[in-house]
């Protein structure tokens, strides 16, 4: 399925760029801060809503993250991927990924200190990794198997959580992608 044009930044402050990983290097000059407070908000085309984040972690175009409850952090991880006991029920979600949906973001190494990127928290997303099956305006679940993709099947009691405010906006998801979806400033829900 086709995506719709590139989503961009339509506020006022300079520099914002939702197709940019910045790679914090201490043998660059900008060291020792990225160009944005993680936690900045910005605002695009296409209902759009974004928020200034980052890790330490390789993370695939259209990957589904939770950002870290430690105030001030901003810190994404892979959601699901792993058996859960208890859901980390209210924790913000986002969508990695940028105006298309292609934006990939690498881990750092060597003298790189952490990666910056915007993540997707409202509006109209060109890709969301999603299991095969996954269908349109379904209650999304994470995957006790595979990090960072919703399926519209829970894996069962205590293996995986809900996602609130995503649902996919075509008739079927795949693992190929893309998969359009809506977003409305999702969250962690309940352990299934």
């Amino acid at each position: 399925m086709a995506t719709g044009p590139a989503i961009y930044s339509t506020i006022n402050q300079e520099g914002i760029d939702v197709n940019t990983v910045f790679i914090l290097d201490t043998s660059t000059p900008e060291y020792p801060a990225a160009p944005f407070i993680p936690g900045t908000p910005a605002w695009g085309t296409d209902g759009s809503a974004w928020v200034y984040c980052t890790a330490s972690v390789s993370i695939a175009a259209g990957s589904v993250v939770i950002v870290s409850e430690v105030p001030g952090s901003w810190s994404v991880a892979l959601v699901g991927g792993a058996t859960v006991a208890t859901a980390p029920t209210g924790d913000l979600v986002g969508v990695v990924g940028g105006s298309t949906g292609t934006l990939v973001v690498p881990a750092p190494s060597g003298t790189q200190k952490g990666t910056y990127f915007w993540v997707q928290r409202a509006g109209n997303c060109p890709n969301v990794r999603t299991a095969a099956s996954t269908t349109i305006d379904a209650q999304l679940h994470t995957s006790a198997t595979v990090a960072g993709i919703v399926s519209s099947s829970g894996g069962g009691a205590g293996t995986t959580y809900q996602i609130n405010g995503i649902v996919i906006s075509q008739a079927t998801g795949s693992t190929a992608g893309p998969n359009t979806a809506v977003l409305n400033y999702p969250v962690v829900g309940a352990t299934n």
